[in-house]
């Protein structure tokens, strides 16, 4: 019978666990927005459009970093 190794265990969490916090996220403030009246529009505001900064974050940092493979 084959087990995941440990060290397989470990490379899933680095994989997936940003994208399931951000999805958990966005789905407690997309759920807020429709239940908690005004504070809810503010808790959305900031849950949905957290995962607009983590790509907009992403992405200035991939333009301003010059790849390593490339030096030499």
């Amino acid at each position: 019978m084959m087990h995941g190794s440990p060290d397989r265990s470990r490379l899933w969490i680095r994989v997936f666990a940003a994208p399931v916090l951000l999805a958990a996220a966005t789905i407690t403030g997309l759920l807020a927005a429709l239940l908690w009246g005004t504070v809810g529009q503010y808790v959305a505001w900031v849950t949905v459009g957290a995962p607009v900064l983590v790509i907009v974050w992403v992405w200035v940092r991939r333009r301003t970093t010059k790849p390593s493979h490339l030096a030499g």
